[in-house]
């Protein structure tokens, strides 16, 4: 029986989201469309991946305990409702998720699909820079498609991506989520996650691209690595209080694929130019930024329409960056 069953999927969903501990037999019934040997017949498989349901006479159904971890039943549960979402790979741990994604890519997988994990052993970001990827705190996805677009579409990919997601997630908790170009989901200043878009293709064509995410959710300030202690942060530490990672990763997997659809169809720029404005973490911001072993300072200005950073010298010269690191040297 597949995780993406649907019946099981809506019986869970019920389960997690009921107010008042308990479903009745006739609520579940109803809600799932299964007859109640059905549903007891679903429970067992439920069971084995650590989710423990009592029944009680006159009260009906409750669940008393839940995986703690990333789980497939829960994060589809999470997604009954929603438009129809590609495969989900689950892994307890792999070493990237971006890597596991282009080696399925490379054997003819079918696209397009995301892989999920617990825990990555090699987790990386830009440049190869190391991804900070503890087991059962966080979120690392990676979504793989075979777009067949010319390579001027890639060019807005992350930044749209990015746009998508920090509207999404910051609508869902009442925050707001800022984009720090060219990659990076940031909240008041410290680093919130990341983002890693690879391809593959011809002189033309972009034939195989892999997006990848990392979101910290539940880890605490005193466990990051000392490097990264004053510069990041974490949905828990912005929240006041651990966050459900199937509710969180069921959100992501959503606004990755509801975002996709837009770019796949050729017609991002226009949403991603209503959207940037309110998510810009840098502009007007004191700069200082790194390309190609040459550094500028200055005033972050905006983007150009490939999504190339603007950069303001003190001179007065407008200077267009399409790739490089940038470091604020200013606080609001």
């Amino acid at each position: 029986m597949s995780a993406t069953d649907p019946t099981t999927s809506a019986l869970l969903k019920t389960l997690l989201t009921a107010r008042d501990g308990y479903v009745s037999d006739g609520e579940l019934a109803r809600k799932t469309g299964a007859s109640r040997e059905t549903i007891r017949a679903r429970l067992e498989p439920l069971r084995s991946e650590g989710f423990r349901v009592e029944r009680v006479a006159d009260c009906g159904y409750r669940l008393t305990q839940k995986p703690n971890s990333l789980n497939p039943w829960a994060t589809a549960a999470f997604l009954v409702g929603q438009e129809e979402i590609p495969e989900l790979i689950f892994l307890s741990s792999i070493d990237s998720t971006n890597d596991h994604a282009a080696r399925l890519l490379a054997h003819n997988y079918d696209t397009p699909f995301f892989v999920v994990t617990n825990e990555q052993t090699k987790g990386r970001g830009r440049m190869g820079r190391k991804w900070h990827s503890p087991p059962s705190r966080n979120l690392y996805l990676s979504f793989a498609s075979r777009p067949r677009v010319n390579h001027d579409r890639i060019r807005l990919f992350t930044l749209w991506m990015g746009a998508r997601i920090a509207r999404d997630l910051g609508q869902w908790l009442g925050v707001r989520i800022r984009l720090k170009w060219p990659n990076d989901l940031y909240y008041e200043g410290r680093k919130l996650g990341g983002m890693l878009t690879e391809t593959r293709g011809d002189a033309d064509t972009v034939r195989q691209l892999v997006f990848g995410v990392g979101l910290n959710v539940n880890q605490r300030r005193e466990d990051w690595p000392a490097e990264l202690g004053n510069s990041a942060t974490s949905l828990r530490e912005i929240m006041g209080q651990s966050l459900d990672l199937n509710r969180a990763n069921a959100r992501l997997i959503k606004s990755v694929w509801s975002a996709y659809g837009p770019f796949a169809a050729g017609s991002v720029r226009r949403p991603f130019e209503d959207l940037w404005p309110g998510l810009d973490a840098l502009r007007g911001r004191s700069i200082r930024a790194e390309m190609g072993g040459v550094v500028y300072s200055g005033i972050a200005s905006g983007l150009d329409d490939g999504g190339s950073l603007i950069v303001k010298t003190g001179s007065g010269k407008l200077v267009t960056l399409n790739a490089g690191n940038v470091h604020i040297t200013t606080t609001d």
